[in-house]
């Protein structure tokens, strides 16, 4: 691969989650090309003619055929295994939707299907390089709130709240013990995918909490219900605990002189109150200090926090399709969808599930 190598990408599905990988490749035009579009009706071939004229196919052979450097599964829930599994004996480079699977012998079986041909294979979960989480994992190497010990999580849906958790908490493959429980609560219904509407619908949200006891004494608290994405009055939030220091909206940790210091994590935007630098976030600055820095600022891409996470793991997706350096490797994220499928399992049993090794656990 050159210097100036651009990657070409296949496409396998076309819905709301691809749209926005399409529209990151777009605004990273020198890096990437959608060189061909795989779906699965000829409905879907004529309306995706229009985005990508001449290369949009409906034969998954021919659509491997045109041989990308790798091809993105954008499918449904636990579909993508057979394609991806021909895309690996092919010798083409992976890259899976989350979750990859639905049962946890799925999950074996994407194990397997990488073994047996040797595939390159990574999973497309974003969440841990939005720029938040960026900050905390920097202050969390920082060493400024000590050991992290505990945290309680109600950001993110299963899958991508396990990968925050285990990141933040520090956990690998090990094991845990999870008991679970399921509420459903009335919500207004004013806000989708779709866009603010005005919202005269009343519907059932389910909240799910769980707790995550892990063998060294860390715990993972897990609270979240679907609404949060996108509801105006149901929001996101987390609290992350070390015995030094935590954050919880602010900051707090102990000083070099032993007493507490505290300050909150601030945005530094761009184009606000007459500034003519650009538009979007610049940085995530603590007192003063970068926390973590937005590596498209300088680019005026205009991007959001998720977008920013999604051209990242785009940009490392290409590292590995050149170098093999992994960006979020199949095994990470099997684990990350084992523990969601096992606290799902707590929630429906209503009694304590103790994790066992999987045979994606390196020994």
């Amino acid at each position: 691969m050159t210097e100036d190598f651009y990657m070409k990408v296949g496409l396998a599905g076309t819905g709301w989650r691809a749209q926005m990988y399409v529209r990151v490749m777009k605004a990273l035009g020198e890096e990437f090309e959608v060189s061909a579009v795989y779906v699965h009706s000829e409905s879907s071939r004529e309306r995706e003619e229009k985005n990508f004229p001449g290369k949009v196919y409906t034969d998954y052979d021919e659509f491997l055929a045109t041989k990308p450097d790798c091809v993105v599964f954008m499918l449904k829930y636990g579909a993508a295994l057979p394609f991806a599994e021909k895309a690996m004996e092919q010798g083409i480079p992976v890259l899976c939707e989350t979750p990859p699977a639905a049962t946890v012998e799925e999950l074996q079986a994407w194990y397997q299907a990488k073994e047996k041909y040797n595939g390159k294979v990574q999973v497309a979960e974003q969440y841990c390089f939005q720029p938040y989480y960026q900050a905390l994992i920097h202050m969390i190497d920082q060493g400024k709130l000590g050991t992290i010990s505990n945290l309680d999580i109600s950001q993110a849906h299963d899958y991508h709240g396990m990968s925050v958790m285990r990141r933040l908490l520090g956990i690998g493959m090990e094991n845990c013990r999870i008991t679970a429980r399921t509420y459903d609560f009335p919500v207004n219904y004013h806000c989708g995918r779709e866009g603010l509407h005005k919202g005269e619908k009343t519907i059932v949200d389910t909240r799910k909490r769980a707790e995550f006891v892990f063998p060294d004494g860390k715990v993972g608290f897990f609270d979240f219900a679907g609404e949060q994405y996108f509801n105006y009055f149901r929001t996101r939030h987390l609290t992350l605990q070390g015995d030094c220091g935590e954050v919880h909206q602010q900051a707090a940790w102990l000083g070099q002189d032993g007493y507490p210091v505290r300050g909150s994590i601030q945005r530094d935007e761009l184009g606000q109150y007459s500034n003519l630098e650009g538009y979007g976030m610049r940085s995530l600055r603590l007192n003063g200090e970068i926390l973590y820095r937005n590596p498209y600022a300088d680019r005026d891409l205009r991007l959001t926090d998720e977008e920013i996470a999604v051209a990242q793991m785009m940009e490392g997706m290409k590292t590995y399709v050149e170098t093999g350096k992994e960006v979020y490797p199949l095994e990470e994220a099997l684990q990350d969808t084992y523990l969601f499928l096992m606290m799902d399992e707590a929630a429906k049993e209503g009694k304590e599930i103790q994790t066992q090794d999987q045979c994606w656990k390196k020994q």
